[in-house]
């Protein structure tokens, strides 16, 4: 009883540890050494094992990057994304050092298809998404309502890569989907690659203002 007691409080901290209150559909995720079927008829994912289709393991590449792999009858198969999740039939991932959302599909290897806009909305519907092509000179200033707290999701449309980016000297916590953050009050959030103030590494910077406008 006491086992399942620590455990039960373990799972209750894991999901209050993330400040954005994430839908069942993103933690609908694929762990580790799980298995998962596609049917390439009908394009469709499934959990668990089905003779009659194309049956997966997932694991994660060894060495930096957390890149997740796809094994079929001993071959591994690269999705170039860090977590994944599932929409219904649809198999979604998500690169954390891409800032990018892709719907996962085989044809003799994992394919990726990049999500539309309507796509990311209907999975984020009470986030504002910013989009790194709005950007000017690496900079950005959102407004936000007086009083209230506004949750916000980085997605990366250009070719820019964000290997190790995360926010410094910020209050944000880290998410289960690494882009998203959540602002409370007026701040200046900075993006950067472990402080690197390098042009090869250059930073976001987020100013994020209250506004009478705002809505």
């Amino acid at each position: 009883m006491k086992k399942i007691t620590v455990l039960l409080a373990l799972l209750l901290f894991a999901n209050s540890a993330f400040a954005y209150n994430y839908s069942n559909t993103i933690k609908n995720s694929v762990k580790v050494n799980q298995k998962v079927n596609y049917n390439p008829l009908t394009a469709k994912w499934k959990r668990n094992v089905n003779p009659d289709n194309i049956n997966f393991v997932k694991h994660i590449t060894v060495g930096t990057g957390s890149f997740s792999e796809y094994v079929s009858d001993s071959h591994y198969y690269d999705t170039n994304t860090t977590y994944e999740f599932f929409d219904g039939d649809k198999l979604i991932g998500h690169n954390m050092h891409l800032l990018k959302f892709f719907e996962l599909g085989f044809d003799n290897k994992i394919t990726r298809k990049e999500l539309k806009a309507d796509e990311l909305k209907a999975l984020f519907p009470d986030v504002e998404i910013i989009y790194v092509s709005k950007f000017k000179n690496n900079k950005i200033v959102l407004k936000k309502p007086r009083n209230k707290t506004r949750t916000y999701l980085l997605v990366n449309d250009t070719d820019r890569d964000f290997y190790k980016y995360s926010f410094e000297n910020s209050n944000q916590k880290p998410e289960l989907i690494k882009g998203i953050f959540e602002v409370k009050e007026p701040e200046t959030l900075i993006y950067s690659h472990f402080g690197s103030r390098d042009d090869l590494f250059p930073i976001l910077k987020i100013k994020v203002k209250n506004s009478i406008f705002a809505k």
